[in-house]
C-alpha cells in the first residue's frame, strides 16, 4: 500500500525546486496508516525525487517521506501541484482537461504541442476524466453538501458541468486536488486498477 498525503502550497514548481531541502515542508501530526492514525508526529525519513513537467519547469523534485515510530509504515507528501502517479503537472492535466471538453481546440493544439504531448496522452486523460466522473461527483457531494451536480445525462455534457463546478466552487484546482484527496485518499485522476505513469 502505497500512503501519500497532498498538501496545499503556492509554490510553483519552480519554486519548490529551488528551496529543495529547505522548502516549509508539511509536518504531519499524525500516521496516516489506516490500522494506526496514532496522534503522534511521524518522522522525517528522508527524500525521494520524481519527475515533474509543467509551466516553465521540467525536472525532478524532491518529495519528503515520513515514517511512524510506531508501526513503522512510511509515506510521503506531494505538493499540490503534483497528481500521484502523474509526471505531467495538475495544472497542464486540469487545462488540457478544459480545453478537451469546452473545445477549445487552438488552445489545446498549442498546449500539446508545448509539452510534447501526442494524440493519446489527450485521449488518456479525456477518458479517465469520464471514467471517474460518478466517483468525482460522490467526492464532490461530501466536500459541498449544498452543491447541485448535475443528473445522469450524456457523458460530455455532464463533464463540463463538473469541470465547470469545479473551476467556480474552487477558490483553485489545487485546492480542489488537495481537499479531494484529503476526502478520499485518491486523485480525482486515480485510477481505478493499474497504476501507470503518463
Amino acid at each position: 500500500m502505497t500512503l501519500q498525503l497532498i498538501f496545499y502550497t503556492q509554490s510553483t514548481p519552480l519554486e519548490y525546486y529551488r528551496a529543495g531541502k529547505r522548502f516549509p515542508f508539511l509536518k504531519p501530526h499524525s500516521c496516516l496508516h489506516p490500522d494506526c492514525r496514532l496522534p503522534i508526529p511521524p518522522r522525517p525519513y528522508g527524500y525521494y525525487s520524481r519527475n515533474i513537467i509543467s509551466f516553465g519547469f521540467t525536472g525532478r523534485i524532491l518529495i519528503r517521506r515520513y515514517y511512524c515510530p510506531r508501526c513503522g509504515h512510511t509515506f510521503s507528501c506531494l505538493p499540490s501541484f503534483c497528481l500521484p502517479y502523474y509526471q505531467y503537472s495538475l495544472a497542464l492535466i486540469w487545462i488540457n482537461l478544459l480545453c478537451q471538453f469546452f473545445n477549445l481546440l487552438p488552445f489545446l493544439k498549442a498546449l500539446a504541442a508545448y509539452v510534447n504531448w501526442h494524440r493519446q496522452h489527450l485521449q488518456f486523460y479525456r477518458k479517465r476524466f469520464k471514467n471517474n466522473l460518478v466517483f468525482i461527483k460522490l467526492v464532490l457531494r461530501q466536500l459541498v453538501p449544498e452543491i447541485k451536480l448535475p443528473e445522469e445525462m450524456a457523458i460530455r455534457k455532464e463533464a463540463k458541468k463538473v469541470l465547470s463546478i469545479v473551476t467556480t466552487d474552487f477558490p483553485t484546482v489545487q485546492t480542489f486536488s488537495t481537499r479531494f484527496f484529503a476526502q478520499s485518499n485518491k486523485s480525482f485522476m486515480a485510477s481505478r486498477g493499474n497504476s501507470i505513469t503518463l
